[in-house]
């Protein structure tokens, strides 16, 4: 997503040498009847139109970062305040870039800008180790007030048991999310439940699949995942006590779920499998288990006690919160 000084450049080269396809075609065609040189005309045109996200991401960059989005990431993301200078500049540029670029919506349910950074993060957070990333697939999130059905419904029913999902058919390119399981993925720094990460692994999968791995990525620890992954559906290993059973659902939830672990817990999946570690570890191109222990060991996330962030002005505890934990065993 972030306009590095070599893909400006490529961006620039590809709309200057489709400017001047459309230019000499122009002049060809004009050269055969005078009224055809107005389709000259479409060459600045052509050079706007392949310039203009690359420039308005350029713009996007040089913005500077809102300070109460600075305090969201702060008290609420590790990830984040585990970073050097240089990498929390870079986070705050991705953000930046996925707000700017992907609509979040609030389905009977308000949403603030506490749910618009954390998203922004969840989204940031897989793919920080790459350097040339695109969401080609997502176009809005929209923000749930509970868990809900598999035909997106969400009314209290005793069915509503997902708590965020990727949407399919009429619903491509949207990513639903329960708020409060939202903000309690952020909310305990110990935990290795994290939704907004999960459904995000979910469309690092897809986009990898469709549009090629990161160059970063070696086929070998991707050729090692795979082996791994069917191996281990096929027959679970003593690991298996270790990590969730929804993860065992199928190859996509056993990456999404491992996704999490290694993005929120990496010391105890390193600890309870540090071959599996090495592979998420080399496909990611990141060492979370090295990174994470640098934040400080303090309570982290909304007080039970605090006022909710959902704006309701109930204490956390008997909001969100609640509501969460009632959700929690799906």
């Amino acid at each position: 997503m972030l306009v590095t000084p070599e893909a400006d450049r490529r961006n620039q080269r590809q709309a200057l040498l489709a400017a001047g396809i459309v230019a000499l075609t122009a002049i060809f065609l004009g050269s055969l009847s005078p009224a055809l040189w107005i389709l000259l005309g479409l060459s600045p045109f052509m050079y706007w139109l392949i310039r203009r996200r690359c420039l308005r991401r350029r713009a996007v960059m040089r913005l500077p970062f809102p300070h109460h989005r600075e305090q969201i990431l702060r008290t609420h993301v590790a990830f984040f305040e585990a970073l050097d200078d240089a990498g929390k500049a870079r986070f705050r540029q991705l953000v930046q870039i996925f707000l700017d670029e992907v609509r979040i919506t609030g389905i009977r349910t308000e949403v603030d800008e506490t749910i618009r950074v954390l998203v922004a993060a969840s989204a940031a957070i897989p793919v920080f180790g790459f350097h040339d990333w695109e969401y080609h697939r997502l176009r809005e999130v929209l923000i749930y007030p509970d868990a809900f059905d598999d035909a997106y419904r969400s009314r209290g029913g005793s069915d509503e048991n997902i708590l965020g999902m990727v949407g399919l058919h009429h619903l491509s390119g949207v990513m639903i999310l329960s708020k409060p399981a939202l903000l309690a993925g952020f909310a305990h720094q110990s935990g290795a439940h994290n939704v907004g990460v999960h459904e995000f692994a979910h469309l690092v999968e897809k986009e990898s699949s469709e549009y090629g791995l990161p160059p970063e990525v070696p086929w070998m620890a991707v050729r090692q995942w795979v082996r791994y992954v069917a191996r281990e559906l096929a027959r679970p290993s003593k690991h298996h006590a270790h990590f969730s059973d929804y993860a065992y659902t199928n190859e996509h939830e056993f990456f999404a779920v491992l996704v999490e672990y290694f993005f929120t817990s990496p010391e105890l999946l390193k600890r309870r499998d540090p071959a599996l570690y090495g592979m998420l570890r080399d496909m990611f191109h990141q060492d979370t288990e090295s990174l994470l222990p640098l934040v400080p060991r303090r309570r982290r996330g909304v007080g039970r006690n605090a006022p909710c962030p959902c704006g309701s002005g109930k204490k956390y505890k008997h909001c969100c919160l609640m509501g969460n934990q009632a959700a929690q065993p799906a």
